[in-house]
């Protein structure tokens, strides 16, 4: 359980969404808010779910308001060699390659208890428009520009997802993080929809945390 409520910060995908096609990647973007169900609500913090034709696993919505700056928010997300500070079992993350500012391949392994661990790459990509006050992070699963496959790690093959940041007049954060993921080996879809949605809570409290924080910054 404690690995799904982890793996969902980076490891999401999309197989029915809407995008544009950028280069060699898609831009991802969540589905018409007509095509969601609510499914929970905690403080200011909503998740939606949709269910997703030809798959058991669902896709899902956080939108919520962060309680920290935009940029400070935004610095936390990009800032990614420092998720094994405050992401419980992330053990590994590294940039194996990097395309000019805004793009980069990132190999990610989680070492969660119970379960075996996971590993991953994916290429990133960030549009910022600062006069706007919009900050968008959108990745999508690149294992070939990773590591080869290690024994005893299972290897995820669907990563997808993104996150919509829009600063408020209050100085506050809009926030929607997208996924869709599945965790592979043995786990039971049924499992993996019921942890994914409460789990979502969890990334965003370690995330808006992690924001507030300003001696790392």
């Amino acid at each position: 359980m404690v690995f799904l409520k982890l793996g969902f910060l980076l490891c999401i995908s999309g197989i029915f969404f809407s995008c544009e096609m950028h280069a060699e990647v898609q831009r991802v973007q969540t589905a018409p808010v007509e095509h969601w169900q609510q499914a929970s609500a905690r403080g200011q913090a909503v998740v939606w779910t949709r269910e997703v034709p030809g798959t058991s696993i669902k896709e899902l919505k956080l939108e919520a308001i962060i309680d920290a700056p935009i940029e400070q928010v935004w610095r936390t997300l990009t800032q990614v060699e420092h998720y094994t500070k405050f992401l419980p079992y992330m053990d590994e993350i590294k940039v194996v390659k990097q395309e000019g500012v805004n793009r980069a391949y990132v190999y990610h392994r989680v070492n969660p208890p119970l379960v075996s661990q996971r590993d991953y790459t994916l290429l990133v990509v960030n549009e910022v428009d600062t006069e706007k006050g919009r900050y968008y992070r959108y990745w999508t699963q690149r294992n070939q520009y990773g590591p080869k496959p290690i024994k005893g790690i299972v290897r995820l093959v669907v990563c997808d997802g993104s996150w919509s940041l829009t600063a408020r007049e209050d100085g506050r954060t809009q926030a929607t993080y997208w996924l869709y993921t599945d965790p592979a080996g043995s786990i039971p879809a049924w499992f993996a929809n019921t942890v994914n949605t409460s789990g979502l809570y969890d990334i965003l409290w370690a995330i808006e945390a992690r924001a507030q924080d300003l001696s790392w910054q």
